[in-house]
């Protein structure tokens, strides 16, 4: 009696029962093992992200391990399309970089050819999407590496970088290293520089175009700034085709005039692309003092940026507030700003040290500059009482939670009628 063959499933069904176990690490390795066909799709899920450390183990050994696995002859590692790659050398003491291999594991991957065809660190990250350096310092980088990074990471659309070193125009290279591997990066649409990324420039001036970035990069966030974030500010201006701007510091006070200055240089160089500004201070009250907490501010203005529709200021005083909205009515521009998002205003005139002055920000807001407004949005919070019966993470219907939430938001539409009546003001719910 002759069998009948079982009838094999598309491809593309395969696929989609694949795609449902990302979340189980054991049952993807098993899909791996059952044929090759079902090898990209699983890898695809196991190793989209890789994370290569030194928390665990000596970061060399991480990289030195994964290394091993691609040179196999047998290695579908180039199968796995890897979107998400990160290198962390974890600063828990002083590097000495002359004799700690962890610091030049950068290289190591860098440089790495299979011994059996020839293959490259590219045809390893050949579908790479996000790549994030941290702690590495780019002179431990050899020349071989630094030819790599064009070709191993072209396909990569954003960067983020933490506290990495770079050089610019000294006496042994007249090149710029930040500029030269930002230009290497040819799909790159979104750049993070967290920490202390620094640009040293011991002697000579650049010898490079700054205008490095290509027509459909879009976005830069510049996060814990501090007063020696000026130089690689200006080293990524200008930036024409930038839409989106994010600046967060931990304090005015950490953000100088210089560095002020810069950002608006970054902004006036955007022009009319820019559309989104976020600016966040984490703690702005706290350990200040008698800061100036406009001085930091006074520079940007938007003067240049015709079609700006989003702007978050994210500060717990608003001691700024009004002369920032003040400087924005200067701005002759066709109306554009569509949503302005203030997320601490409420809890700042309750629990900062200026008091919010509602009816004059109400007032600015009737100028034709805001004409376009059709969010304003803000956030109340309401700290419960003790033993108050909570539903899905919300107090319960009644209590007294809800009855005080209700209460503060009327006073808030009252103290900004205009915003109210229009339907404007929108206020997001916070339980503490």
């Amino acid at each position: 009696m002759t069998s009948t063959p079982c009838p094999e499933l598309p491809p593309e069904i395969v696929n989609l029962v694949i795609d449902e176990l990302h979340d189980f690490q054991h049952d993807l390795e098993a899909c791996a093992l059952v044929c090759r066909s079902w090898v990209p799709q699983s890898r695809f899920h196991l190793f989209s992200t890789i994370r290569l450390s030194n928390r665990r183990r000596l970061l060399w050994e991480d990289v030195s391990s994964f290394l091993a696995l691609c040179d196999s002859p047998y290695s579908t590692i180039p199968l796995a399309r890897i979107s998400d790659l990160t290198i962390l050398v974890d600063p828990s003491g002083e590097i000495e970089y002359k004799n700690n291999p962890d610091a030049y594991v950068f290289d190591q991957l860098l440089t790495w050819q299979s011994p059996h065809d020839g293959k490259s660190i590219a045809d390893v990250f050949g579908h790479l999407k996000t790549l994030t350096l941290n702690w590495i310092e780019w002179q431990t980088l050899s020349e071989t590496a630094r030819s790599m990074l064009h070709s191993a990471f072209h396909t990569v659309t954003e960067l983020r970088l933490q506290h990495v070193v770079f050089e610019t125009g000294d006496e042994f290279d007249t090149g710029d290293e930040f500029l030269e591997f930002l230009s290497s990066l040819t799909g790159l649409k979104e750049l993070c520089l967290d920490g202390n990324v620094s640009v040293r420039a011991p002697g000579q001036a650049s010898t490079m175009q700054s205008n490095v970035f290509s027509s459909h990069f879009h976005t830069i966030n510049l996060k814990n700034l501090s007063h020696h974030s000026e130089q690689v500010i200006r080293a990524i201006t200008p930036c024409s085709s930038l839409k989106n701007l994010s600046v967060h510091v931990w304090g005015f006070s950490n953000m100088s005039a210089d560095c002020s200055m810069a950002i608006e240089d970054l902004l006036v160089s955007a022009g009319p692309s820019l559309e989104s500004f976020k600016f966040c201070v984490e703690l702005a009250r706290v350990y200040e003092g008698d800061v100036n907490l406009d001085a930091s501010l006074q520079h940007i203005h938007f003067t240049k940026n015709s079609n700006l529709r989003k702007i978050t200021l994210d500060v717990d005083d608003s001691a700024y507030l009004v002369p920032f909205l003040e400087r924005l009515t200067k701005n002759h521009y066709l109306p554009s700003l569509e949503k302005l998002h203030i997320p601490r205003l409420v809890q700042l005139g309750e629990m900062g040290s200026t008091p919010v002055d509602y009816k004059h920000i109400d007032g600015l807001l009737r100028h034709p500059y805001f004409s376009a407004l059709g969010e304003f949005r803000c956030t109340q919070c309401v700290r419960s009482r003790i033993k108050e019966k909570w539903y899905d993470g919300q107090p319960i219907e009644g209590s007294w939670s809800r009855k005080e939430m209700e209460s503060k938001i009327e006073k808030l539409k009252e103290a900004m009628p205009r915003l109210a009546d229009e339907g404007i003001l929108q206020v997001d719910q916070k339980f503490l």
